[in-house]
């Protein structure tokens, strides 16, 4: 499933979920060799969405992968191909025609064709996996390189004239929402038409009216709405409303909460009452499935979250599945949204490169377009430990943070520095991340202290003093099983230690609105023998997790949820 709820009723969608032929092409000559119009023999079977590094034989490929499929149309009929999350560069190709490329990887994009032939068709993707310097992330990167089609692709059946766009905006009054509903037409029809839109909630029409459309056009129609005593979505009280606009041909389902965000006195305001943040970062990887996450294991991950005593989650570190937001609204737990951009290795002439900046200014777009009508997201992020010392670091950030800020007001932009004592952009956002591994790559835990007094006056004196300020990494491994007598190393003992003496610490500072422990669970890592980097990641994992990779509970975790289930704030 895509969502956990459906989209549509009268448009016919169906879901392209299911065994793919598959090949790789470590020399790049598909192209070449135009497999896109005969695909290469032998291949294997490979069951999307997956990542492939999940087959057998393939758990290092990184690289160029070849998807085919055969897709049957009954009748001739305009189609939207939509392919919910392909990781890296894609080519899509249908019957040998090259439909057009995306860059990402986390996020859906489509293409529509028009008046698709009774019969059979074949659709062809190439991927490319490959990071490098002007990659987003880029080559050294603190997660595994996992290649794929990892998200749904879906096909839906088009009338003639159908809903290209429904997005909902509002502003609260009071208890009353001002309701800005904004819709997008697409005509495929050969002369001008008259149709009926009719908009609605639980079943209860709210707006009717009557609009034309001009031949083959696309029509941009906005219409306001009042809805007095609107249920507001908090936190532990997710208040929904599932919005449906209908046209005589069409129809779109779109499901949103009201709530008001804000800041004071450092901390988070929703709808008024200050929240203290108690989260974790989460990545949405697994051993046996990597970022081809099931809903079966969001629903556990859910559950287990809640009994931690969590309201809040971080999404580490890109546009996690619609479905897993859906989650979140359902049961009012706060999101931290973010663009892949990890930056602890990142080159400070990269954050200039203007390609690098264009796909980030891109994500930022698609990361907004995917998950704006989620009331659980709270926070935008722009990046995660960029090199914020730089002048280059200043002006990429303010051009990200503009660039928010044209799509979406409602929510607060933040990111997350791993240089707080040096760092000059934090009086650009909203809400300050503070990244610091004290009792693991550096100091005592103890510093943690010192160092918040140092940010502090620093933070007064680059005018962001009035800042929300959040922990959102710290943390040590912790090996699930390694117990003994006393904390040492890598023991799960000695990671409880870290893990619980942080939370002290942090909820006795009351300029810090909230915690963010790295991380949820263990995760894969990205070690070569052929590099320097992340040599202490024990079995190939980063083993920071409350959880371990299977999600069995380490010693942190009981600690963890003793400590948050005791906060009331």
């Amino acid at each position: 499933m895509v969502r956990t709820f459906r989209e549509h009723h009268t448009r016919r969608t169906e879901l392209l979920d299911g065994p793919w032929d598959f090949v790789k092409d470590p020399l790049n000559i598909g192209v070449q060799d135009k497999w896109y119009n005969r695909f290469p023999h032998p291949s294997q079977s490979v069951y999307v969405p997956s990542c492939w590094n999940n087959e057998l034989g393939l758990y290092e490929y990184e690289g160029i992968g070849w998807y085919r499929k055969t897709i049957h149309i009954e009748n001739t009929h305009n189609i939207r191909l939509i392919f919910h999350a392909v990781l890296g560069h894609s080519d899509v190709y249908l019957d040998g025609q090259h439909l057009g490329y995306h860059y990402g990887g986390y996020t859906p994009f489509e293409f529509i064709v028009p008046s698709m032939a009774a019969g059979e068709h074949e659709l062809v993707i190439r991927t490319n996996s490959t990071l490098d310097r002007v990659t987003i992330p880029t080559e050294q990167v603190d997660w595994f390189h996992y290649g794929g089609i990892i998200r749904s692709v879906e096909l839906q059946h088009l009338p003639d004239l159908y809903i290209e766009q429904l997005k909902i905006a509002y502003e609260l009054k009071g208890t009353a929402a001002a309701v800005s509903v904004h819709i997008q037409l697409r005509s495929f029809l050969q002369t001008a038409h008259t149709t009926k839109l009719a908009f609605s909630e639980g079943g209860q029409e709210l707006h009717s009216e009557e609009v034309q459309i001009e031949a083959g056009q696309t029509l941009s129609h906005t219409f306001k709405l009042l809805l007095p005593e609107v249920r507001l979505w908090n936190i532990g009280r997710p208040e929904l409303y599932t919005f449906q606009l209908r046209t005589e041909e069409d129809d779109k389902i779109e499901r949103t909460g009201f709530r008001h965000i804000e800041t004071k006195d450092h901390r988070i305001l929703i709808n008024g009452a200050p929240v203290y943040l108690k989260g974790v970062n989460r990545h949405e990887e697994h051993p046996e499935w990597g970022f081809a996450f099931p809903p079966k294991l969001m629903h556990k991950e859910l559950s287990i979250l809640l009994e931690l005593g969590c309201n809040s989650v971080r999404g580490s570190h890109y546009p996690q599945s619609p479905y897993w937001l859906d989650l979140l609204d359902e049961h009012g737990i706060v999101f931290w949204s973010e663009i892949p951009i990890w930056g602890a290795f990142l080159p400070n002439e990269t954050v200039s490169e203007p390609l690098f900046q264009e796909r980030a200014l891109t994500m930022i777009e698609e990361m907004i377009g995917l998950h704006v009508h989620h009331p659980s997201v709270v926070f935008w992020s722009v990046h995660n430990e960029i090199d914020t010392r730089t002048q280059e670091a200043f002006a990429f950030t303010q051009a990200l943070v503009e660039r928010v800020k044209t799509l979406d007001t409602s929510r607060l932009i933040a990111y997350a520095t791993m240089h707080p004592l040096e760092d000059i952009v934090m009086p650009l956002f909203d809400v300050i991340g503070i990244n610091k591994y004290l009792g693991w790559y550096e100091g005592e835990v103890s510093g943690f202290e010192g160092l918040l007094e140092q940010f502090h006056k620093r933070a007064e004196q680059l005018g962001a003093g009035d800042k929300v300020v959040l922990m959102t990494e710290f943390g040590g491994a912790g090996l699930f099983g390694d117990v003994g007598w006393e904390p040492r190393l890598f023991s799960e003992d000695y990671q409880a230690y870290i893990v619980t003496e942080a939370l002290r610490i942090f909820k006795n500072d009351p300029k810090i609105g909230g915690t963010y422990i790295w991380q949820f669970a263990d995760i894969r890592g990205d070690l070569k023998s052929s590099s320097k980097h992340f040599r202490d990641r024990a079995r190939s994992f980063n083993n920071k997790g409350l959880v371990n990779e299977y999600r069995k509970p380490k010693q942190s975790f009981r600690e963890v949820r003793r400590i948050y289930r005791s906060w009331t704030e």
